[in-house]
């Protein structure tokens, strides 16, 4: 009887975690927002830096040249405006294209072999004539007013990076994709909150904007979006979210895409993180480590909660069931999960089903990224 009180303990104890890590958290920056005096700010206003938007690139020939036509139709002045293709040893005739893209604000870098995407972005960045660096890929499409919004915080001198507004068009009637644009729309609410609260220290690569004189050497294991925010911050600078600088890009529309990215994600995020552990002090930096922890290290760890907490309300169910009632939850989420992928395979739909697989997904990946982060294992080149 002893055993089984504490196995409903554990039960309860993963189930609030869980809702820490996915509901209560955004909550508790929600009041939070509403009672803070204390908002990092900014006023909009007409103000052209000279950019360099670095567009990083691996045999994207497909793609290339509506990139630089997309950055180049957004409402900014072309002689404050440089493009930089940085390409990681493309071999598709990506170069050669961008060669020979007649416009003297379109540039090409290329090292030499194929060294990775961050590498190659530290060499470019060398070379780059902008004052602000604004990050982003072949793929990411940028509103026609991106630019502007993107650059107008650092008007304020205390802000030392930007997030953009990435959104994922969904494709339709895929699970996948659908229920990770769900996903996706709560995160960039997290953002937002954390961005008036001013401890933001996330941002996606895709369209971030970050002055040059704060982008060190970055380690060439970890990503641009994990490392340059928490660089940003470690300098005594702010990161801040802006909704109005709008992106377009696309997700991962299978479960194998969508697994290996959230594992190569995760891996090199978490080892990221932690070459900043002054700001996951709480004594040193309590705003910044309770969202470090929150937003980033917990959700990473949350599969160490969900899958004991599935796993343990079964083995409730299997002692007795009297214990139905505190193994209910995680029995029917185990129930839908797996009824949506069998009935998938016959055609049918059970409403709800693709999200929660989704999400088991999603914590898979998390699963093996951290594993693969803690033994040390290294992504450097990836397509």
């Amino acid at each position: 009887m002893c055993g089984e009180v504490g196995v409903e303990f554990l039960v309860f104890l993963c189930l609030l975690t869980l809702f820490y890590i996915y509901l209560g958290y955004q909550l508790i920056l929600s009041l939070f927002v509403v009672i803070s005096r204390k908002k990092i700010s900014y006023v909009p206003e007409a103000f052209y830096p000279r950019i360099t938007v670095l567009v990083t690139v691996f045999n994207e020939a497909g793609q290339i040249l509506d990139k630089i036509k997309n950055i180049l139709a957004c409402d900014y002045p072309e002689e404050r405006l440089e493009i930089l293709v940085a390409s990681d040893g493309s071999n598709d005739g990506t170069d050669e294209l961008v060669k020979g893209f007649d416009h003297p604000s379109v540039l090409l870098f290329r090292p030499g072999k194929r060294k990775g995407k961050t590498d190659t972005q530290n060499q470019a960045i060398k070379t780059a004539t902008g004052d602000i660096i604004i990050f982003t890929d072949a793929d990411t499409r940028f509103s026609k007013k991106f630019l502007r919004e993107i650059v107008s915080p650092f008007s304020n001198k205390a802000i030392g990076g930007v997030d953009g507004h990435l959104l994922f068009r969904r494709v339709s009637g895929n699970e996948i994709s659908e229920s990770q644009s769900l996903y996706w729309m709560q995160e960039l609410k997290i953002r937002e909150l954390e961005s008036e609260l001013g401890i933001l220290a996330v941002a996606s690569g895709a369209c971030m904007a970050v002055m040059k004189e704060l982008i060190g050497e970055m380690a060439v294991e970890v990503g641009e979006d994990c490392q340059l925010p928490l660089e940003v911050v470690s300098r005594g600078y702010k990161m801040v979210h802006v909704n109005e600088a709008i992106a377009w890009d696309e997700m991962p529309s299978s479960p194998k895409g969508e697994f290996k990215t959230r594992v190569r994600m995760t891996q090199r995020n978490w080892q990221g993180t932690w070459l900043y552990p002054e700001l996951l002090n709480p004594l040193k930096n309590p705003g910044y480590a309770w969202a470090l922890w929150s937003h980033k290290i917990l959700r990473w760890l949350s599969p160490f909660f969900f899958f004991p907490w599935i796993l343990m309300s079964l083995m409730l169910v299997f002692r007795g069931w009297h214990n139905l009632w505190i193994a209910m939850p995680g029995i029917a989420f185990f129930i839908c999960s797996v009824s949506g992928v069998i009935l998938k395979r016959f055609g049918k739909q059970l409403p709800g089903s693709g999200f929660l697989w989704s999400f088991t997904l999603a914590n898979c990946g998390f699963l093996v990224g951290v594993l693969k982060g803690i033994i040390g294992s290294r992504i450097v080149t990836y397509r």
